[in-house]
């Protein structure tokens, strides 16, 4: 039984690698598209606000970044997701945000919000002449990764 053992352990640890591998490769990367540096402070307390039939709130510590995003004609930014909040807002242009299998159009002056409850999605420019721009802000859990890369679904 032991040597039976011996003989399948690497062959399971190439196939875990292998697996990682091709997990790896079905991400798709951005193209072209280009984020600012973010502007990031923290929200050092937990925070409770409740004003004018809105509500914010953390338990802890918070990072908030801002900062904008540029999509050349037909750039994208590749499938992914965000931890915590993005809330977006269309400068200029139009882009197409793809969650799951749905898309929606959205134009200069509409927004959106984004949050890891939601499935992987993509955001990307439709129009092969005009460049689009985002202005993005950004509530994480301080310290939290920003973007999360995601594979495709399969619609």
């Amino acid at each position: 039984m032991r040597a039976i053992i011996k003989r399948f352990v690497p062959l399971l640890a190439v196939g875990a690698v292998a697996g990682a591998f091709a997990a790896y490769a079905l991400a798709t990367p951005p193209s072209g598209q280009h984020p600012t540096t973010p502007i990031v402070g923290t929200l050092a307390d937990a925070t409770h606000i409740n004003t004018d039939r809105l509500k914010f709130q953390t338990k802890e510590p918070a990072d908030v970044a801002t900062f904008a995003v540029t999509y050349d004609p037909n750039g994208s930014s590749g499938w992914h997701t965000h931890p915590g909040m993005l809330f977006v807002v269309v400068q200029s242009g139009s882009v197409v945000r793809q969650v799951a299998c749905e898309s929606h159009t959205y134009s200069a002056g509409d927004a959106f919000i984004e949050s890891d409850e939601q499935p992987a999605g993509q955001v990307s420019n439709p129009s092969s002449t005009t460049p689009a721009v985002l202005t993005v802000t950004q509530v994480v859990q301080h310290g939290s990764v920003r973007r999360v890369e995601a594979d495709p679904p399969t619609c």
